[in-house]
């Protein structure tokens, strides 16, 4: 018997040795690609960009700094923000941290609220809310701008209040008209993924909320906003990039014209030039100074409600 059990044991570890290499070779060839473009798209992407912050154009191409003018480009960096043009495009991308964490997301949690606790016709408010996120960008923007212009849709109560919608993409209105997009094309998304949030809380908790006679205030309040913390917390924190990464939005509106050029639309446009040290340059700054702020924002964040698993 013992022999036969040997046996039998040393059959099942030739057929393990010889199925590894199959699995092995099959796991490698999963791997490979996302690998590949991880070190292509992200690690070689990102370490292009910094050397390209110590290059500089000359002969209309691009050439290394020399050693005694090595932060030639961090200097003339500096130099910009007094230009009025300059500081007034940080300015206007740090409007959008206002936009998105402070006015977007709370208003976005109320309503989720509100479909998590099937009102009436939640399921065509889900639709209301759902469609900006669905549809793309650019035919988004086509949509709301031509509503506004002379023969758009709208034209006819904007006459009866005496107003020229044509002018609405121009002078101060413009920037109102690129915010009043984004809080309607972000607070969609913002309900999904809150409505999604508070589904994978318990019913239990909410059942037993209910028979001590909890409010509605108080139990959006005290149970759903700690229980739904983490995708509150994630959501603040892609607001809070959207300080570097708005720049669509602004292009496809007014193409940055009336003071609504941003960071991220800055870097798009001189990208596509010869010189692409400079918006190499404006990246590698915002991410120095970006990091640790959102790292910080996402320690502080974390320390208000402890995560729940269920």
């Amino acid at each position: 018997m013992s022999s036969v059990f040997v046996k039998k044991e040393n059959g099942v570890n030739e057929k393990r040795k010889r199925k590894f290499p199959r699995t092995a070779f099959f796991v490698i060839l999963m791997l490979a690609y996302p690998v590949f473009h991880f070190c292509l798209m992200w690690f070689g992407v990102n370490i292009n960009s910094i050397l390209l912050t110590f290059q500089w154009v000359r002969n209309s191409r691009l050439e290394w700094v020399p050693m005694n003018q090595l932060f030639y480009n961090y200097n003339n960096l500096f130099q910009e923000f007094s230009d009025p043009v300059i500081s007034n495009m940080y300015k206007a991308s740090l409007v959008y941290f206002v936009l998105n964490c402070l006015i977007t997301l709370p208003i976005s949690l109320l309503f989720a609220y509100f479909i998590f606790k099937k009102i009436y016709a939640a399921g065509a408010f889900k639709v209301i809310f759902y469609l900006p996120s669905i549809l793309p960008i650019v035919a988004l923007t086509l949509v709301y701008k031509t509503a506004f212009e002379n023969n758009g849709f709208l034209t006819p109560i904007f006459n009866f209040f005496g107003l020229k919608s044509s002018t609405f993409f121009m002078g101060d209105t413009a920037q109102w008209m690129v915010w009043i997009f984004c809080f309607w094309t972000g607070i969609g998304y913002n309900v999904m993924m809150l409505t999604a949030g508070m589904a994978r809380i318990p019913r239990d908790i909410l059942e037993s909320s209910k028979m001590d006679g909890v409010p509605p205030l108080k139990e959006f309040v005290h149970v759903i906003i700690p229980l739904t913390w983490p995708t509150i917390t994630t959501l603040f924190i892609f607001g809070m990039m959207g300080v570097f990464g708005t720049y669509l939005q602004p292009m496809l509106l007014t193409a940055g014209q009336n003071n609504t050029n941003t960071i991220g639309l800055q870097i798009f446009r001189e990208s596509t030039n010869v010189a692409k040290n400079h918006p190499a340059t404006i990246g590698l700054f915002c991410t120095i100074i970006g990091t640790p702020i959102v790292l910080g924002t996402r320690a502080l964040l974390n320390h208000f409600f402890k995560e729940v698993n269920f």
